[in-house]
């Protein structure tokens, strides 16, 4: 007898199988609420308002009601997500980037794929690090998962480059103005100080998941049949550089590929200068797709059915998408996000001072499961942690650095942050899939999370 073929749940039915088991708990946890108050210009939570509120669990109707709402509020990154996608399928109707990332491949060479491989997670890194740029690297996530197949290996290599790359960057964050700038500001920090402590972190931490992907990288590229997502159809997103050596890189290639790269430099200056967001990325990759289309002498029926297609193919995605949000819809609905954690900090007070501190570390991974939103989760958790941290002789800016190691390490793995599922989907990597690569990789961070804490006890870290 033939042995069955193991499969893989379908990420879009494990979310909805998550999103139903909440649904079920909201019965069972009972509702609760901070009161907000404004503190120089920031709304965070009283930690000594808590109030139990009865129970306002969630009905079979809501169930299905969470996700046109998810949608609603997802939909700046839908739009962003499916335009980017729109654009890239305009783009390729020129083959600027397919020659473009042939002729690197040829001039490196195919043998040096894992140099081209750290070169681009350290550019993922410092976008993550020092611009806070996790979600603002969508843009590079295509492109760095058609390297990776390019150069033989699998798309969770590329995923990995790119999501872990700018997450691992983010989680160190030296500047990053996510959740190190509102932490601080909340706790009353000047801001970014204590910088090196996350130098000396961003030197480590990245390094590490650095070596973690390259390991795996040699592994699979020697024998693909290791690949963890071996036998998964990847012709539509992938490419043979052979294919491309014979055609010259053109000046209309390169007109291409500046547009693009002018319109990454004007969002990273609007996000950081001018305060832009998914809507304008959006604006200016329809510029991208427009000047694309010209430059490549594309008819418009050519060039809207691309960027249609494009589109079309981020339907999966969009709706996972859908259910995620949707999910954080039904634990406001129910009013439990606070409850969860109020009786998540509680277990904290009085505990040693390490205890102490690794308690907030994990109270922060666990609560970022929940609410990925690194600026509205300080808002909520910085006011509670601070007081306990004081109490137990912990210092702010430790557990400031505990409150963005804790965010940083569950943004890699957390089913219900929107980012890290568009990068699987654009992989097409089974979510399961990312979970069983990521997770061995993780508790080593979290190791080297503890240990950086352990350090900052001992110096007093301010």
């Amino acid at each position: 007898m033939t042995a069955k073929k193991k499969r893989s749940i379908n990420s879009i039915a494990l979310l909805l199988i998550l999103l139903a088991v909440i649904c079920v708990f909201t019965h069972l946890i009972p509702s609760g609420a901070y009161s907000r108050v404004e503190v120089d210009g920031q709304t965070v939570v009283d930690p000594n308002s808590f109030q139990f509120l009865g129970n306002q669990g969630v009905g079979i109707f809501d169930f299905f009601l969470s996700i046109p709402n998810g949608f609603a509020n997802a939909i700046g990154l839908i739009v962003g997500f499916m335009f980017i996608n729109g654009t890239m399928e305009v783009i390729q109707k020129t083959g600027a980037i397919n020659v473009g990332i042939s002729r690197m491949i040829k001039t490196i060479g195919i043998k040096r794929g894992d140099l081209v491989l750290v070169v681009m997670f350290y550019l993922f890194a410092i976008l993550g690090g020092f611009l806070g740029f996790v979600e603002g690297s969508i843009p590079f996530f295509p492109i760095a998962i058609s390297i990776a197949l390019a150069l033989g290996y699998d798309p969770l290599v590329g995923a990995a480059i790119s999501m872990v790359g700018a997450g691992s960057g983010f989680l160190c964050g030296p500047t990053n103005p996510s959740s190190v700038a509102i932490s601080q500001a909340i706790a009353g920090l000047e801001l970014y100080s204590g910088i090196g402590l996350r130098l000396a972190l961003f030197a480590v931490v990245p390094l590490v998941c650095l070596l973690y992907i390259l390991w795996y990288a040699k592994r699979v590229k020697k024998d693909p049949s290791k690949s963890l997502v071996a036998g998964i159809d990847t012709r539509d997103i992938a490419f043979d550089p052979e294919q491309f050596e014979s055609q010259s890189f053109t000046r209309t290639h390169a007109a291409v590929l500046l547009v693009l790269a002018a319109a990454l430099a004007a969002f990273v200056y609007g996000a950081t200068k001018l305060g832009w967001g998914f809507h304008h990325l959006s604006a200016l990759f329809l510029i991208v797709a427009f000047l694309t289309a010209l430059i490549g002498r594309i008819s418009s029926d050519d060039a809207i059915a691309a960027f249609t297609q494009g589109c079309a193919a981020m339907a999966g995605g969009s709706l996972l998408l859908a259910i995620a949000y949707g999910i954080a819809y039904v634990l406001n609905q129910a009013g439990v996000l606070d409850t969860l954690v109020y009786y998540i900090s509680q277990p904290l007070q009085g505990k040693p001072t390490l205890v102490s501190i690794v308690g907030i570390l994990a109270a922060v991974m666990l609560i970022n499961l929940l609410i990925p939103s690194g600026s509205a989760k300080a808002a909520i958790v910085m006011p509670i942690i601070i007081p306990i941290a004081e109490i137990v002789g912990v210092t702010a800016q430790t557990a400031v650095l505990a409150y963005q190691l804790g965010d940083g390490i569950t943004n890699m793995c957390g089913p219900l942050y929107g980012t890290l599922l568009l990068v699987c989907s654009m992989g097409k990597i089974p979510f399961s899939k990312w979970e069983r690569f990521v997770m061995p990789m993780l508790g080593i961070v979290t190791l080297l999370s503890i240990l950086f804490l352990f350090i900052a006890l001992q110096i007093g870290y301010c």
